[in-house]
Order: structure tokens, then sequence, then C-alpha cells
């Protein structure tokens, strides 16, 4: 119980902030325009600042096979996850063009990037490995989610790979060849302090518009008849796949700053991004809401118990 109590401890004030950031867009202080401005400023600038900062010259990313293991982990995951999640939804009786493949999407897909990065700062704050690779597994999770997740909610015979292309993706693409090249030696200093500030902003502002998206996406009426799509949710974001990525951690030979990273990511809920993409690509987005603000509220009370019980079985707290 004093494990759980330091990880709620840790888990709190993110949703405090989170929770700060849906009232403000529900008490109309932030208007839809200015939240579009502000994700496309978090994810252009402030996240791939804080990317390039934290992963060039870090002791821990010394070796390829690093990264190699978490591109490798991000996308294994959730390709696991994809037939699972469409299992339960079936078990729950989700019907094809009712949402049955567009549950098996977000219900597969954690919050792999804003969400865990402030708790894994908290919880291993001297170690520089697991925050870079937290980017490096969700380098994978990215290539999962517009290949295997696409083809599965569209249907379509290809995926846009130009979708890859956003902010955070190139910036670790160019981090990493830099880290791996030695090139990060030719960078100014005054340009990497200045990018450890815009950097240093990307958490706390990214955890307020985490907060502020799901304050728009928000609406009681989306409540009704949600029973089902809410005991899908939390059976397979909550509880079978966060068993599965810590049985992944504890019989593979994960690298260890990785496992801290997993550890975090099996009690994350589901992932926003997704929403985004059931729009632009035909699936029902009302479930894909439902899945988001269902784990969402409940991960406060789950993640730091899933958290708490998946460091114990590493052995990482007594």
């Amino acid at each position: 119980m004093h494990l759980y109590s330091i990880i709620l401890t840790a888990v709190i004030p993110i949703f405090l902030v989170m929770g700060t950031g849906f009232v403000m867009h529900r008490a109309g202080w932030m208007e839809n325009d200015i939240e579009a401005g502000v994700m496309r400023l978090v994810l252009n600038l402030l996240v791939p600042c804080l990317i390039i900062d934290v992963v060039i010259g870090n002791p821990a990313l010394k070796q390829v096979s690093i990264a190699v293991w978490g591109i490798g982990m991000g996308f294994m995951i959730i390709v696991m996850g994809y037939p699972i999640a469409y299992a339960i939804g079936s078990l729950f009786g989700l019907k094809r063009g009712g949402g049955r493949r567009t549950f098996s999407i977000v219900a597969a897909i954690q919050n792999y990037g804003y969400l865990p990065l402030p708790i894994i700062a908290t919880l291993f704050p001297d170690e520089p490995g697991p925050i870079a690779l937290v980017f490096i597994f969700g380098l994978g999770v990215e290539i999962a989610l517009w290949t295997v997740g696409l083809l599965i909610l569209s249907r379509h015979p290809g995926a846009p790979w130009k979708k890859l292309l956003n902010g955070p993706f190139i910036a670790v693409v160019i981090s990493l060849t830099l880290n791996y090249s030695h090139g990060y030696v030719l960078i100014p200093d005054v340009v990497r302090t200045a990018m450890h500030m815009l950097g240093s902003t990307a958490i706390p502002m990214s955890i307020f518009m985490i907060g502020a998206t799901i304050g728009r996406l928000y609406d009681r009426s989306i409540w009704s008849e949600a029973g089902r799509t809410a005991g899908a949710s939390m059976l397979t974001r909550l509880i079978i796949l966060p068993v599965m990525i810590l049985l992944v951690v504890k019989f593979l030979s994960v690298p260890e700053d990785l496992v801290k990273v997993l550890i975090v990511q099996a009690g994350m809920p589901a992932a926003i991004f997704p929403i985004v993409v059931a729009r632009l690509y035909d699936g029902h987005v009302p479930t894909a809401i439902k899945v988001v603000l269902i784990t969402s509220f409940a991960s406060i009370l789950t993640a730091p118990a899933v958290i708490a019980y998946g460091m114990r079985l590493m052995e990482l707290a007594p």
C-alpha cells in the first residue's frame, strides 16, 4: 500500500493539471481554435525540442540495439493488442459497423507519450534512459497505428505513410541520427540551451492540453447506452492488456530502462489521438470517445495499482 500511495501521489498532480485543462475548456475560456493552435505548437515545436534534448548524447542510448528494442516493443505490443481488443469487443456485443473495429484500435493503444512522461520523470528522476525511451517506444506505436491499425479500421489496401511524418516522428529520427553519428557535438551550446528551455515546457503543456481536449469531447449524451462499451473498455485497456504487457516484461530479456517504460505504459488509459484517426477514416467516433473518457477517468485509481504491481514484479521496489 505504501508504494501505491507513492505512485498515487505522483499521478494525482498530473490528473489535476489535466482537470484544469478540462475545466478551462468546459468553462469556455479556451475556444476550439485556440486549442488547435496550442496543440500544433506542442506537437511541432515543444515536444520535438524535448525529444532532441533528452535523446542526443544520452548515455542510455549508446547502443543501437536499445533503440531497436524500443521501436520493436512499441510496434509489437500494439499489434498484439489489436486482436485481443477485437475479440473482447465481440464478446461484449459490439457489432461490425457499430464500433467493433474502432474499439479494437482505440482500446489497444494506450496513452504512450504525454501522460507517461511526467510519471516516469517522477518515479525515475535521476535516470535519463527511461524518458528518452518513451519517445523511441512511441515511434513503434506510431508505425503500428498507421500501418496495421489503419488497415483494420478502414480496410484500405495500403497505409498513408506520410501521416507518420509529424513533428515527434521527425524529431526521433533526427535525434537518433545525431546521437549515433555524434553529430550533436556540432550543435552550439546556446542552441541546446534554447531547446532545453522550450522542451521543459512540453510536458505540462501536453498534460494540460489532454485535459482541454477531453473537455471538448465530453458530452453527457455519450453516456447513454455506454454500459457495454464501458465494460469492454475497462476489461481490455485496464486489465487484460496491462497483464499482457507485464508478462512480456517478465519473460523477455527487455533492457532495464525499457522495462521501466513498459511498466508505466501498462497502467495508461487509451490514447486520445486515435479519435482523430477514427474521424478521418470513417470509424465509429462515439465509441472512440467513450473508450478514451471511460479509461481516462478510471485510470486515476487503476494506474497507480498497475504500476506498483509491475515495479514489485520486476523487483524495482520492495
